[in-house]
């Protein structure tokens, strides 16, 4: 499923040239990496938020591109890219095969930048969102909609791994 994100996200970094959508690209693709080797789950989440988790990843790809002609956001927009994806790096990297879209207890990572941040994957998809409110107003509304899965899904993992602490 996330290679096929990632397929989405190259057609619409081709439309509109931000490197957010290059950025996501190469997430996307990486998680896909880790998802094959991933370690089974000891317990899972309920199917309704499956489907939840996997919409909230499929958000980002439906960002509205640029409204704006000033170097400066295109600039802000970018470095806020880059920095929430190098957050979103991190704990992917961190999290390895333990990695997983839906709620499921595949082990409690407490190392890396989770030793700091609960959630820092999340953060940083939310850090990198906004660079795109920033190019586009409209795009608000999806990063209110994005932010608020993204808690569901924080919520829920908290209650899955609950068993694991």
């Amino acid at each position: 499923m996330m290679v096929g994100f990632g397929v989405v996200a190259f057609y619409r970094w081709q439309q509109t040239q931000l490197i957010f959508f290059l950025l996501l690209v190469l997430r996307d693709f990486a998680a896909g990496y880790f998802f094959f080797r991933r370690q089974p789950a000891h317990s899972r989440g309920s199917r309704t938020l499956t489907v939840l988790a996997y919409a909230s990843s499929a958000m980002p790809l439906l960002y509205f591109g640029s409204t704006v002609s000033s170097k400066a956001l295109f600039l802000a927009s970018d470095l806020l890219a880059i920095v929430g994806f190098l957050i979103v790096v991190l704990a992917t990297v961190e999290l390895g095969t333990s990695i997983g879209i839906s709620p499921a207890n595949r082990g409690l990572v407490r190392s890396g930048i989770y030793r700091y941040i609960k959630h820092p994957m999340y953060l940083g998809y939310v850090v990198s969102e906004f660079g795109l409110v920033i190019l586009n107003p409209l795009n608000a509304v999806f990063m209110v909609l994005s932010t608020s899965l993204y808690v569901i899904r924080a919520a829920t993992e908290n209650k899955v791994l609950k068993t694991a602490r």
